[in-house]
């Protein structure tokens, strides 16, 4: 979408906002996002007699948009529309006959502060994102598919995405967006070039290099109480358009952070959203994050870093210890912190724009099982019993000659996978279903 159909669905097209602002907002656009920058330019863009706006103008828009990244020029325009300042704009340009010159400036790679010195890739062009994912001009176009198109294809060779329906615990059905070869190449280049590099909270756990589910579970053992609680549909309410402004928030300009986008996001075709007792349809009835894609999970921890924020803070100031593994979150120490737990947790993760799911959330006092992503933490790290003793019975089937299985490469390896995990957690244990599944398949 251009910046002038955006534009249209803020102000009228005869506003104050096409003729005198949006001139001056596609400057602003693309400057660092601080108050004496933002009033430097507009006194050397306004008019002699106007030049008094600067200061206002740059308090409106640093208390819109708070944050260290320059938003779009629409929504700089948006947030100006209906002060005094625009009014005094609209009225100098009648009198006058004149209006602000655009800004020719070609886009620039801006990134926040904190992402200065990380050594992202500085694509300012989406030539220069197709060289970077080395693709031919007419394909970037086609995997981002900005418009959707390819959701709603009849060919059957359109969509970019595979969709498989798996059985949740509640009955429904949890979709997993598989993007296909080419798309997951695109996003795999993604994830290593740029996403790998820009460094997430140190409370998330979960699809982190060095990091781990046993790590992080390991913080909580031996704690007199655990608490638990749960993000429902967790990258499926990750829309469009807070991945954009992470991106943008990265440096890139628009219509690179636009394109990037869209090679992330997926939309939903009509006739898998109309499957009865699909989860989460709500939110996956608009452009989201698909759970499925190689970029997804990195995505959504980034996204997640001022929830983080809040909750390690939270954490801090009543000497409790919180991690989160994608959507579980998890809070342990003395058991005077279950009741402030339960209270603050949900509202600070309604603000961070996500929302909790009230039936997983519980409290595991140290009398009980301490269970935190599938580990017993109550004295130190351990594997349930009955996961060792399915493990163990699997391998014990296997040795039928007649068990399909048997020949099922990908079985085999998803099992080997499962024994791999338990040899970090428990050796011994993890060896001996190691040497019995050799046995068992001769």
């Amino acid at each position: 979408m251009q910046d002038n159909e955006r534009l249209s669905r803020v102000l009228p097209k005869s506003s104050a906002a096409r003729d005198v602002l949006y001139p001056l907002a596609t400057g602003l656009a693309q400057l660092p996002w601080d108050a004496g920058t933002l009033r430097s330019h507009l006194k050397t863009r306004l008019p002699q007699p106007l030049q008094h706006l600067a200061a206002p103008m740059t308090r409106v828009l640093i208390r819109a948009f708070p944050g260290s990244a320059a938003p779009d020029a629409p929504r700089i325009v948006s947030a100006l529309a209906h002060t005094g300042s625009a009014a005094q704009l609209r009225d100098f340009a009648r009198k006058t006959q004149t209006r602000p010159a655009p800004v020719l400036a070609l886009p620039r790679f801006l990134p926040a502060p904190p992402f200065a010195d990380i050594g992202l890739p500085q694509l300012t062009s989406c030539a220069e994102l197709e060289d970077w994912l080395a693709l031919p001009p007419d394909q970037l176009i086609r995997f981002a598919d900005l418009r959707s198109l390819s959701a709603f294809s009849r060919d059957p060779f359109g969509p970019h995405y595979r969709h498989h329906l798996i059985p949740k615990s509640d009955g429904r059905l949890r979709l997993i967006e598989e993007p296909k070869p080419m798309l997951k190449r695109l996003q795999r280049r993604i994830l290593h070039g740029l996403l790998d590099r820009i460094p997430v909270h140190p409370a998330a756990c979960g699809f982190v290099p060095g990091r781990n589910a046993i790590q992080g579970a390991a913080r909580h053992a031996g704690e007199a109480v655990v608490i638990a609680f749960d993000l429902a549909d967790f990258f499926a309410r990750i829309p469009f358009a807070r991945i954009y402004s992470l991106f943008r928030a990265l440096g890139y300009p628009r219509a690179v952070a636009m394109h990037l986008t869209g090679l992330t996001t997926s939309t939903v075709p009509d006739h898998i959203l109309q499957m009865p007792g699909l989860a989460a349809s709500g939110a996956l009835s608009v452009r989201h994050l698909p759970q499925g894609a190689p970029t997804s999970p990195a995505l959504a921890n980034l996204c997640a870093l001022h929830l983080d924020r809040r909750l390690s803070g939270l954490a801090r100031s009543c000497n409790a210890t919180y991690t989160r593994y994608a959507d579980d979150l998890t809070f342990s120490g003395d058991a005077a912190i279950a009741p402030l737990m339960l209270r603050a947790v949900p509202q600070i993760i309604s603000d961070a724009g996500f929302r909790a799911n009230p039936a997983k959330t519980r409290i595991m006092p140290a009398q009980g099982r301490q269970i935190v992503t599938g580990l017993i933490v109550n004295r130190h790290i351990n594997i349930p019993r009955r996961t060792y003793d399915r493990l163990k019975a699997t391998i014990h089937h296997l040795a039928r000659p007649d068990d399909a299985r048997r020949s099922d490469r990908a079985f085999l390896t998803s099992l080997s996978g499962q024994i791999a995990w338990l040899e970090q957690v428990h050796p011994l244990r993890g060896h001996r279903l190691r040497n019995a599944l050799a046995a068992a398949l001769g």
